[in-house]
């Protein structure tokens, strides 16, 4: 047997491991979504509250990416060792693959482009009226930047399911019977 690959009896401690990384991964995402209208409420000013849910937004982004990568290296693992039905492995990978990348665009090209029109406007941001170019510009980034938060929440919904139908699987399945060497008679 090869290094790195998981062997059967080792993979139902991993499904656990799996799905605990995946509903963390989701009930953070899902945390992050409910708790930042509350940040905006809770803050002294809108720009105050906006620089707290940025700052815990990269942390979350940068966690969904983490959580992307361990999460596929699981799947692959795990699919070597117990295969997956071919739909559950095929739209996992898809499903995470998704994640990452608005993962991504959340955090390398949304995010930026929302603070940098945030300063360019400077203080008087949130004065700027609704049909404000650089007010409507930050409003579309906004939608988009929740959208990611959207299709994450969903991917890593879906990629829990999908394990845990893979992991039922698993438990339905005995192990291999273990037999004994033949005797030699020498």
């Amino acid at each position: 047997m090869g290094a790195g690959v998981v062997t059967a009896g080792a993979a139902r401690p991993l499904f656990g491991i799996y799905l605990f990384l995946a509903a963390l991964w989701t009930g953070t995402l899902l945390f992050f979504a409910l708790g930042a209208g509350i940040v905006l409420r809770m803050s002294p000013t809108r720009a105050d509250g906006g620089t707290v849910n940025r700052a815990l937004l990269d942390v979350v982004d940068v966690a969904s990416l983490a959580a992307v990568g361990a999460l596929f290296a699981l799947a692959v693992g795990l699919d070597r060792a117990r295969p997956w039905g071919p739909t559950a492995r095929g739209l996992t990978l898809r499903l995470l693959a998704i994640a990452a990348v608005a993962a991504f665009v959340s955090l390398y090209l949304v995010t930026p482009e929302m603070v940098s029109l945030r300063q360019k406007a400077g203080a008087a941001f949130d004065l700027l009226p609704a049909g404000d170019p650089v007010r409507r510009a930050w409003g579309r980034l906004h939608g988009l930047s929740s959208l990611t938060l959207v299709v994450r929440l969903l991917c890593g919904t879906a990629v829990f399911f999908l394990g845990f139908s893979q992991a039922g699987k698993e438990a339905a399945t005995p192990p291999p019977a273990v037999t004994a060497p033949p005797d030699s008679v020498s």
